[in-house]
């Protein structure tokens, strides 16, 4: 910025530079030479209209301010097309699925998967498992949930889906719907941060969760556990073609149980965060035992089991890897140790099997001498009986990422980023040799739930961009470009349904072994955690000049520095490591 002086001449002068909300984020003294001068800062705060003021020695007041307009939008940009290009991949994608109705009870905003069948309705599933791409372009959260909360039942239960004239369905042998409205509760929060909708809704799917761990469908009383009609994992048909209903054959599945598990622990912090300690602790309770009486019923000691049978026999499914062991992962079930063992026997089987991608709906699937499955989609290897669905590589992706896999996590990131390069897109499914796969004739390659849980890994699990709140007041930003080879990145993410944002910039100089992180949002703190280079050993952290505690991560076979600052304005770190 160019700074002229008075016409009776100045020698110095300070400019001070405000967010919207008049909060100073830079102030400095600076020299005129001839009466001019140049001035550099880096912008950040709130998003909007910022202020920059002159003053002049000596005096109160300012003597002139100028404005201008700073806004952000979620992107990664570190010169490898891999990463810099997936947003906007996965942006243009998933808007052709973007669906909005006028209801009789108001708008809808949502968004569909895959199969273009059901053109007038919205699955809750598939709408809000997309949610983790769309909260970053789309300003309507909440009409679509609002739609789904204004249609729950009198038991507490929550519909399946909404078609464009209001009416509804659910599929009765289904178990993880109510779960599937927390979450979507949850992160829309996190996205809008309008308390005053989070708490007309707590007590909605507070009598959601009620309804589940009460009705004889959906609750097992000796395992205190949710349950359901057999399935292929969180599928929503019977293996052999009984009724959907959910009366018989009843399974206990890892996929609901990792769900609950989250659910619970959501319901914890949404109750904290509006001042309820003492059901933030009940909830809070309920997701560690709950978590606890699960593990000790599923996990087998290497991996968690597809199912738990309750009230018949037949084929023997445990050697079955399910879907919902990535889930396990992500969801916060497994602990780092199960997680590592998950992701390696992925690993082994991929290696072993020579499939495509590791994307396994099963594996291996029922074999097709069983008889369970008439149509040849459902063969085994094909849709939830073995085929390969971009959402299970997404979560083992962002897995691999959060506990110490971070370089197959990037193996794996890239591999997807050349696939739908070269297809165009991502299908629902495909067979084990790559081949897309096809239900029915209907679908497309812009699945939301497949395509958002990429996206997910890379922002969250890659970027390492994580709230731990909402509206990033408390971010925990893990940045592991060092196992892509990346040595600058800069990423941004943003909510766009509110200001909520923020902003980091990442330099790794191996000459010097040395890294800057410089930082900026409108959120409060950020937690950082740095994938170290292999053998670097940080010895001094400074921030503005100021030595700050640090301490050193071991995640696995990978070590992280990490440091606590402040967010508003902006900030820069500056981490010297000697050798390890």
């Amino acid at each position: 910025m160019q700074i002229r002086g008075r016409a009776a001449g100045d020698d110095r002068c300070v400019v001070r530079v405000c967010d919207p909300e008049q909060r100073r984020y830079f102030e400095a003294e600076m020299s005129l030479i001839e009466n001019r001068g140049t001035v550099q800062f880096l912008a950040g705060g709130e998003l909007g209209t910022q202020y920059v003021y002159l003053f002049w020695p000596g005096e109160e007041r300012y003597s002139r301010y100028i404005n201008f307009f700073l806004d952000s939008g979620t992107r990664m940009e570190t010169g490898d097309a891999d990463f810099d290009d997936l947003y906007q991949l996965t942006h243009d994608a998933l808007l052709r699925g973007r669906r909005e109705y006028s209801t009789p009870s108001g708008k809808f905003v949502g968004y569909m998967s895959g199969d273009t069948w059901r053109f007038d309705g919205i699955w809750l599933r598939d709408f809000i498992y997309g949610l983790p791409a769309y909260r970053h372009w789309e300003p309507d959260m909440v009409g679509g949930l609002d739609r789904f909360l204004e249609q729950q039942h009198e038991n507490g239960m929550i519909p399946d889906g909404i078609e464009r004239n209001g009416e509804t369905w659910r599929v009765g042998m289904e178990s993880d719907v109510e779960y599937i409205l927390v979450l979507g509760v949850w992160q829309t929060w996190q996205a809008v941060g309008d308390d005053a909708w989070l708490a007309a809704a707590l007590p909605r799917i507070e009598r959601a969760l009620a309804y589940i761990r009460s009705d004889e469908k959906h609750w097992d009383g000796n395992h205190r556990l949710v349950k359901r009609q057999h399935s292929c994992d969180t599928w929503d048909y019977d293996i052999d073609g009984a009724s959907n209903e959910g009366t018989q054959r009843h399974v206990i599945a890892t996929c609901d149980q990792s769900g609950y598990v989250l659910a619970f622990d959501a319901m914890s912090r949404m109750y904290g965060h509006l001042g309820d300690q003492a059901k933030s602790d009940q909830w809070k309770v309920e997701s560690v035992q709950y978590r606890n009486r699960a593990d000790d019923l599923l996990w087998d000691g290497t991996k968690y089991l597809h199912h738990v049978h309750l009230d018949h026999g037949n084929f023997d499914e445990s050697a079955q890897l399910a879907m919902g062991n990535t889930w396990a992962m992500t969801r916060g079930m497994a602990t780092p140790e199960q997680a590592r063992s998950i992701i390696d026997e992925y690993r082994r089987r991929h290696a072993e099997t020579g499939d495509a991608f590791p994307w396994w709906s099963l594996q291996p699937g029922y074999p097709d001498d069983l008889g369970y499955f008439a149509d040849p989609e459902s063969q085994q290897g094909g849709y939830a009986n073995g085929g390969l669905m971009p959402w299970v590589g997404g979560e083992l992706c962002r897995a691999s990422m959060l506990y110490g896999r971070e370089s197959y996590g990037v193996d794996l990131l890239r591999a997807y980023v050349a696939h739908i390069r070269r297809t165009g897109g991502a299908h629902v499914w495909y067979w084990p040799d790559g081949e897309a796969g096809f239900r029915t004739t209907n679908e497309v390659p812009y699945v939301s739930w497949g395509m958002a849980e990429w996206l997910n890994a890379a922002v969250e699990g890659l970027a390492g961009i994580h709230d731990d709140g909402s509206l990033l007041r408390k971010v925990v930003c893990s940045p592991r470009w060092t196992a892509a080879g990346v040595q600058e990145a800069t990423v941004s993410v943003r909510y766009a349904a509110s200001k909520a944002y923020f902003t980091y910039n990442l330099q790794i100089d191996e000459s010097s072994r040395t890294i800057r992180f410089t930082h900026t949002g409108s959120g409060d703190e950020a937690v950082v955690r740095i994938l170290l280079p292999d053998g670097w050993a940080p010895n001094n952290v400074r921030a503005d000049n100021s030595q700050i505690e640090f301490e050193i991560i071991d995640v696995d076979a990978s070590q992280y520095v990490s440091f606590s600052v402040p967010i508003s304005g902006c900030g820069s770190v500056n981490i010297t490591s000697s050798n390890g």
